[in-house]
Order: C-alpha cells, then structure tokens, then sequence
C-alpha cells in the first residue's frame, strides 16, 4: 500500500483551525486548545510494522488495539474538530513503535502544520545526536522524549548517562524540547532535583515533565506539590505538563482537578503549564479527555486558562523551529 494511502491527507486537517475556534466556542472558552500529548499509531503493519514486544500493556495488547482502535490522523482530526483542539503534538509511541519514528513523521508532514512531532531516539546510538539534529532541521521536530526507571539504589543515572549528556548538549544548542517520564508512577524529590540540576546546565533545553512527573493524588494544601516542585520551579527552562493520567488519579474529582492544575499554576506560573490529553494512551472517549480539561481550569484567571490549554504548549514545542 502506498503512502499516499496509508496517511490521510493534508486536506483532512484543513479548516481544523476554524472548526477548533467554534467549537472552542461552543465549550464555554473563546479560543482553541492546543493538545501537547497524542500518541499515534497504524493498523498498517506492513507500512509500519508495530515493534511492541516491550509494550507495558504487552504485544497482544498493544497489537489488538493498533488493529481495531487505530489513532490515525483520520480518528485524531475527527476528535479535534468536535472538541475545539486545533493543533497539537504527536509523541512518538514507544510502546507502538519504540524508536522507529516514520509513521509519527509521516503524520506530521501530511497535517497542514497541525501535529508537531516529538521523536524517541536511543541515547545509546553512536549517531544518536546527529539523528536528532537532522530530525529538528529536515521534518520540524520540536524534541525528544525519554522514558526511565529509578535504580535499586533510588537513583535516575539515564538521566545523565554519557549518550543522554550528547543529546542533551543538541537540545541546549538547538533549544529543543526535552520531554521527561520517569518509573515508577510515584513523586519522587531526588528526580525532581536532578532535573534542576540539569536544568542549569543546559538553560536552553526545554523541559517538559510528562504527567507533571506524578505528584501525589493528594489534596489541599499542596495537591501533590510539595517543596521539591517549588524549587524546581525557580528554573524558568522547566515545564510542567498535566494530562488525563494526573486526572484519573484523582478519580475525575473536580475540585480536586482544579486544586491540582492551580496549585502547579501557583508555583510555576501558567507560562510554564500546559495541558495533554494523552490520547492513544489513556483510553477514555476524547470528550471526556478535553471536559476534564476544561474543569480543571475553570478556576483560572481568563489569561491562565489561555495559557494551560494554548499558549504555553505551543510556544514551547515551537523551540527550534
């Protein structure tokens, strides 16, 4: 099958800015969401064959769902267009693919500039960097992503192994997107002070902590924030990103939602908070993913409410483009 037919077209996505603003409209908030977190992946295995073998849902899983439940761009469009979203970022899916990133790529190259992509690459690759500076220059990627676990010893040591320092010296140079989840799902100071350490390091890296690197499902007063996050927040290179993950933690409770989004915004500043709805991944309908979205903001200034669902995601993930 050709390409042509494998990924739907740029037409697909054309008028999605329009259809996002009255939609927009239509769900109480005078302007489109940009989403900074959708996974995509095929059911074309021959085009772009699944490398799901390390899955954390597992390969049967994984395979199952690419092949009844694809979130392709026609599924994505569809779903943005309904709920108000005009634009976003495709993170690349290692559980679908690992670091083999062509069928992200494609997506993004046929979406009119909706999709920005953010690629994995393996930091243990001699040509790791080159990759990741030819993938910022010839296909628009605003960054990597890297996903590690915590050592027995209660260490991070992926984070500054000697292939990440190389990538981390590109995305500081290149001012990329460095996007951030650590293992396993529980908060964790001493990552949190590894980040501001790197932080300063490399000031022009753009760090993004996926699921806001899993604060605590508490409540009042810090929502899971506790001290560590307000001393990673005095670097202003670092960024928080709260997705459907956070708020399923909290099992959907809205006050809680909103004590959370305005605790991080407290500490951080809106600047430096942006919402992702984690689609592909999280497996709830996508209404609900931007209904809770909106929930958790309603108690934000107009400005910050902007700046959580638009504006800070998508000056961030323009970095070096």
């Amino acid at each position: 099958m050709k390409l042509a037919k494998t990924i739907i077209c740029a037409g697909l996505w054309c008028g999605a800015l329009l259809a996002g603003q009255t939609r927009a409209l239509a769900r109480g908030v005078d302007f489109p969401l940009f989403d900074t977190q959708v996974h995509f992946y095929s059911s074309d295995f021959v085009q772009f064959p699944l490398h799901a073998q390390h899955a954390y849902m597992g390969e049967a899983v994984m395979t199952a769902r690419a092949a009844h439940h694809p979130n392709d761009p026609a599924r994505v469009d569809s779903d943005w267009r309904r709920m108000g979203v005009a634009a976003g970022v495709g993170i690349q899916y290692g559980a679908a693919y690992r670091s083999d990133n062509r069928y992200l790529l494609s997506v993004a190259a046929h979406s009119d500039g909706k999709v920005t992509p953010v690629v994995i690459v393996d930091p243990d690759t001699p040509d790791a960097p080159a990759e990741l500076a030819r993938l910022a220059a010839a296909h628009g990627v605003a960054g990597f992503r890297k996903i590690g676990k915590r050592a027995p010893d209660g260490s991070y040591p992926w984070l500054a192994s000697e292939g990440m320092l190389r990538l981390w010296q590109v995305a500081d140079q290149a001012r990329l997107v460095v996007e951030l989840m650590p293992y396993p799902r529980s908060p964790d100071p001493r990552f949190l002070h590894d980040i501001g350490q790197l932080a300063e390091r490399f000031p022009h890296a753009r760090i993004v902590l996926d699921h806001c690197a899993w604060p605590a499902p508490i409540g009042a007063p810090s929502y899971g924030f506790d001290a560590s996050y307000a001393a990673l927040a005095q670097h202003r290179n670092v960024y928080l990103k709260v997705t459907t993950e956070n708020f399923a933690r909290v099992h959907y409770d809205k006050a809680l939602m909103r004590g959370q989004v305005e605790r991080a915004v407290h500490l951080f500043g809106a600047g430096h908070v942006m919402w992702g709805s984690d689609m592909g991944n999280t497996m709830i309908p996508y209404a609900d993913m931007v209904n809770h979205a909106l929930a958790a903001t309603a108690g934000l200034s107009p400005q910050a409410r902007k700046d959580v669902l638009d504006e800070t995601g998508r000056r961030v993930y323009a970095a070096g483009r």
